[in-house]
């Protein structure tokens, strides 16, 4: 358990935020993939050539019933242009499940990242 909610969080061990957080981002990853077929824009094929990071947090009240998540990601994708991973982005987030799942409930920022 956490220590914010009371328990040791201990190092290590993975909790229920992390895996939700890896079954985001593989989720939107995917989601990006369908994208971008759909779009007629080509994704990279090399794996280090597109990476979704994701952490969730926990945020809201730890000690009362007024507690959520919030969802952080970074997304890099080598070779595309900004306009195109901007759509790409945009449509992955309409047909992502995790995002139609979370949609009004769990703040979700997605930041871009270059990769060199």
């Amino acid at each position: 358990m956490a220590k914010a909610l009371g328990g040791p969080g201990d190092k290590g061990k993975t909790n229920p935020e992390e895996l939700f957080a890896a079954g985001y981002g593989a989720c939107f990853q995917s989601a990006m993939n369908a994208s971008a077929l759909g779009l007629g824009i080509t994704m990279p094929k090399k794996q280090d050539d597109s990476i979704v990071e994701s952490v969730v947090h926990l945020v809201g009240d730890m000690k009362g019933l007024d507690m959520g998540i919030r969802v952080d990601m970074k997304v890099s994708v080598r070779g595309l242009s900004e306009s195109d991973l901007s759509k790409v982005i945009e449509k992955a987030k309409e047909v992502c499940p995790y995002s139609r799942a979370t949609r009004g409930n769990v703040e979700t920022n997605i930041e871009v990242v270059n990769l060199s």
